[in-house]
């Protein structure tokens, strides 16, 4: 009887492994002021916009990944404005394998005097989407999330529909929402208001 369900087990582990053809390296980079207990965010805009690295050939489809963090936004509250948003979400791909700097805590004991900090260099397979999330007044980074193996082995291709689930993964693990966010209800601002 064990037989069958270990027999069962390892099917079923096969089949899910098989079916999931996004099996992306998802990883994320939480900055202080959002670890401290007393970081409390403030923001209900963003905007988007592409960082160059001059590695990115061109034939990317780009409008994937900004629709999808367009969609991701609104979802958690924030509305799309070009006119001094609160934070500015950052994307770059880079085809290549990448090397990346993450700061890796650890923490002994109870208390966060206990805590150790090191810098590490993780190394991220072909086709990485970098999302990074910086507070528009003070111009810190806050939040930062990235899904490597987007490119296809044999041909290097990113096509739209693996960013858009890359990005929807990474959003996974943003979970800042806008202020005075409510599940399911729209917030209506005060431009909205002005124009009725």
């Amino acid at each position: 009887m064990k037989k069958i369900y270990l027999l069962f087990f390892v099917a079923s582990i096969a089949l899910i492994t098989s079916c999931n053809r996004n099996g992306f390296q998802i990883g994320t980079a939480c900055h202080r002021e959002i670890e401290d207990e007393v970081f409390k965010p403030n923001y209900q805009s963003f905007t988007t916009v592409e960082k160059q690295f001059n590695v990115i050939d061109t034939t990317y489809q780009f409008q994937a990944v900004i629709d999808e963090i367009g969609n991701q936004m609104k979802l958690r509250g924030y509305q799309d404005s070009r006119e001094r948003p609160n934070l500015i979400v950052f994307y770059a791909l880079f085809p290549n394998d990448v090397n990346l700097s993450v700061l890796q805590r650890s923490f002994r004991g109870l208390g966060k005097e206990n805590m150790n900090e090191e810098l590490r260099r993780i190394r991220l397979r072909k086709g990485t989407l970098l999302l990074q999330f910086v507070e528009n007044d003070s111009n810190r980074p806050i939040w930062m999330g990235y899904a490597a193996g987007i490119a296809q082995p044999e041909t290097s291709k990113i096509d739209a529909k693996a960013l858009r689930v890359a990005t929807r993964q990474i959003f996974d693990n943003y979970k800042i929402f806008a202020k005075d966010y409510i599940a399911g209800k729209t917030i209506v601002t005060s431009q909205v208001l002005a124009s009725k």
